[in-house]
């Protein structure tokens, strides 16, 4: 299969190449320069430069592309080749950042979304969004389309659900896939990048912030890695069952966000926070520099702890029967000792700048 794909310098686009690479299928990354492409075993993913036709199968070759321009920047040479020969395009490329502007996620997030749909319009098309599209609602959270006028906690998951309406909207045979909370993968909490949410906790396993505001019932959608590529390859490999349908690519069952307290708690050199209940939390209250650290960081990632959405998962068990391995405890411990084994979790407290 002619693959073109975004997203491939990325966490879950690095090792979905490397996955598919394997497999036979032929793959354009369109990259910005300077960038690498990785497994989640931090390997590099061999890639050549585009050279004006389709790699051989098992290939990648990298063309330098921008999504937030209508055509990509693109030639019409390289245009006319990919809507000739790209049979998929998956699109993972996206701004994840939580406190980014509201004309960046627009930019990259709803923009790179319809300038992507535009292209190789008889490609099928796999469009990675997250989860929590579903806002500040909790409960049962339904493989459905997301309401785009609802409460969200952040321009992130606004700008993704307003991705997700295009690529539905579009007319195309298309998936739509949304991860949860990635984390490493499950038999031994690999996960080289450290991104997003591991920023967060890497405050609070450290004891940087020693008190977290945390909603009643709230809980944690933690979802290995090598689940969320297993899936977007069960979807590639049956389209044919996948076509059509939103698919959540989470945990079997969310986990209580005492439970990440607990495993933090495993490490006697850790210092696990104190979760509060809301009504008693006051940032204020905090001390100076814990106060900062707050404000300026885990104030994006607290909406987390405030919400217990439960995500239905038919849709992948009816693809390939494929079901996610139980976050429990222990898969917790592993995440946190590949933490600390590869020095992104520090063995004794640092001390962060005044």
């Amino acid at each position: 299969m002619n693959i073109l794909m975004t997203g491939a310098t990325g966490t879950i686009g690095g090792e979905l190449a490397a996955r598919l690479l394997a497999a036979g299928h032929s793959i354009i990354a369109l990259t910005r320069q300077g960038q690498d492409i990785t497994a989640n075993d931090g390997q590099p993913v061999a890639a050549s430069n585009f050279h004006g036709t389709m790699p051989e199968p098992g290939r990648l070759a990298r063309l330098s592309g921008d999504i937030c321009q209508p055509g990509l920047g693109l030639n019409k040479d390289e245009l006319a080749l990919l809507e000739r020969y790209v049979d998929l395009v998956v699109h993972c490329a996206a701004v994840t950042d939580f406190n980014t502007g509201d004309n960046v996620y627009q930019s990259v997030n709803v923009d790179g979304v319809a300038h992507m749909l535009a292209i190789c319009r008889n490609a099928r098309f796999l469009h990675v969004s997250t989860a929590y599209v579903c806002g500040i609602r909790g409960g049962l959270i339904a493989e459905e389309p997301a309401a785009v006028q609802q409460e969200f906690t952040n321009g992130y998951e606004r700008s993704k659900a307003a991705g997700e309406a295009l690529v539905l909207a579009a007319n195309r045979e298309s998936v739509v896939a949304r991860p949860s909370i990635v984390v490493g993968a499950h038999a031994d909490g690999a996960y080289p990048r450290f991104d997003s949410f591991y920023k967060f906790f890497r405050l609070l396993a450290e004891g940087h912030i020693s008190r977290l505001p945390v909603a009643e019932h709230a809980t944690l959608d933690f979802v290995p890695i090598d689940h969320v590529i297993a899936g977007l390859l069960d979807i590639i490999h049956h389209w044919e069952r996948a076509e059509g349908t939103i698919i959540h690519l989470t945990a079997a069952r969310a986990i209580p966000v005492s439970l990440l307290v607990d495993a933090i708690g495993q490490f006697d050199h850790l210092d696990p926070p104190s979760l509060v209940p809301l009504d008693r939390f006051t940032v204020d209250n905090l001390p100076p520099l814990e106060r900062r650290l707050y404000k300026q960081f885990a104030a994006f990632y607290t909406a987390y702890l405030q919400r217990d959405p439960q995500f239905e998962t038919e849709n992948l068990r009816r693809v390939n029967g494929r079901v996610c391995p139980a976050m429990d405890l222990a898969a917790l411990q592993r995440m946190i000792r590949y933490s600390i084994d590869q020095g992104f979790i520090r063995k004794q407290r640092a001390e962060y700048g005044g």
